[in-house]
């Protein structure tokens, strides 16, 4: 599938937000254009802090499973939608590193992140995992904002 375009494999990050799948939408066209790999990437931040049993682990766990998984047919659906497939792979860690880490396996060029701006905190959050990434990746960045506009090209529909 590679060949010699500018993007060769095209890393989106979704978590399930808006941000995410508006990002999926960019590197799902994007992808298309350049005729590149495309790679959903989801990132488990780990397990809850104050989890008393194994049982209350293994529960987390089985929710989070799950969230990842629908976030992958979601994924998958909107790759389809805009004419392109996707790969969705599910890592474990602290987000910047586990992206970073990534793109180095993968030998991606280019990443896509969506803007969440919710409140000073989350956009503190967003802004330093994609410094992160744009510090210590050779792959290129690019943040996307969901607009009501845009809205609908990624929108689950049931």
């Amino acid at each position: 599938m590679t060949g010699t375009s500018m993007h060769n494999v095209i890393v989106a990050c979704v978590d399930g937000s808006k941000g995410g799948y508006a990002a999926l939408v960019e590197a799902a066209e994007l992808s298309k254009r350049f005729r590149a790999e495309l790679i959903a990437l989801s990132v488990e931040e780990g397990l809850p802090r104050y989890a008393a049993t194994m049982g209350e682990v293994d529960e987390f766990k089985e929710e989070k499973d799950h969230y990842f998984e629908e976030v992958g047919r979601v994924a998958a659906r909107i790759a389809g939608e805009h004419g392109w497939r996707l790969r969705h792979e599910v890592r474990l860690g602290h987000a910047a590193d586990v992206i970073v880490r990534f793109l180095e396996e993968t030998g991606a060029d280019l990443v896509v992140l969506g803007y969440k701006g919710h409140s000073r905190i989350a956009r503190f959050v967003i802004g330093n995992t994609a410094q992160k990434v744009n510090a210590y990746s050779k792959a290129s960045v690019l943040i996307v904002k969901p607009t009501p506009e845009t809205e609908h090209l990624w929108h689950a529909r049931t």
